[in-house]
């Protein structure tokens, strides 16, 4: 005679998944391939947890929130227009274009000195982050092969012993695809060793926050451009093409 067991499992507490969902969806086309029968388990369990929708799994991770250091708002002069950059003793937490820069507006002044923007009452000697981050863009503006030979500004969120997805994308971008080069999501998947997450890769193009820096302007599709800014600063792309000596498009 059989009998059937039944468990309660309504106060078992599961521990946190510290995951995003671009982590897992790399995890998963990394696994798929030579784990189809582990990936197809993992995807069934992880379903079941978020009720149908693996993206509410884990919340996206804001990289600024990963510092808990006193952030400072600085505001550097460019040919884009004023540069805002957010930064903490450690290093940048984001740097940003004019926050209403579009194709319409878009009125680029090569001339335009880089220099950092001060009222003189509240003057202060910018902190060894910001000299560095100003030097950059002022080699970069004026002569983007030579930015190699500068030392790359210190992006506070990259200096975790364990990145995200995301910021794994991030530093291979800015350490393998310099001024004049580009690449498409599907190359860029590739050197992170996860062939077919550029999906994943696209999300952290559009998550960003360290614009230029992170040249995510270099990132395209395999038969266009791509969308820079969500395809409101197609011509700022176009221009920073043109401004590192790239014709392909």
């Amino acid at each position: 005679m059989s009998s059937t067991v039944q468990l309660d499992i309504t106060h078992l507490t599961l521990p946190p998944i510290n995951l995003t969902a671009d982590d897992v969806q790399a995890k998963f086309v990394t696994f798929k391939g030579s784990f189809q029968q582990e990936y197809q388990k993992l995807y069934f369990l992880f379903y079941i947890i978020t009720n149908g929708d693996i993206k509410k799994m884990a919340p996206v991770r804001k990289e600024s929130k990963w510092c808990e250091n006193k952030e400072t708002t600085y505001h550097i002069t460019s040919p884009l227009g004023t540069i805002t950059i957010k930064a903490c003793n450690i290093g940048m937490h984001s740097l940003s274009q004019p926050p209403h820069l579009n194709d319409e507006n878009f009125s680029p002044n090569k001339r335009t000195e880089v220099e950092l923007v001060q009222e003189e009452k509240e003057f202060t000697t910018p902190p060894p982050v910001i000299k560095a981050c100003l030097y950059w863009l002022q080699v970069y503006f004026k002569n983007p092969s030579q930015v190699s030979q500068v030392p790359f500004p210190t992006i506070c969120h990259l200096q975790s012993q364990n990145l995200s997805f995301r910021a794994r994308v991030w530093q291979t971008l800015a350490d393998t695809v310099g001024p004049g080069e580009v690449i498409t999501y599907g190359a860029l998947a590739t050197r992170l060793h996860s062939p077919g997450a550029a999906r994943s890769v696209g999300s952290a193009m559009s998550h960003n926050p360290v614009s230029i820096i992170v040249p995510c302007h270099r990132v395209v599709r395999s038969s266009d451009l791509g969308l820079y800014h969500g395809g409101q600063r197609q011509k700022v792309k176009l221009w920073l093409f043109k401004h590192e000596g790239i014709d392909k498009f």
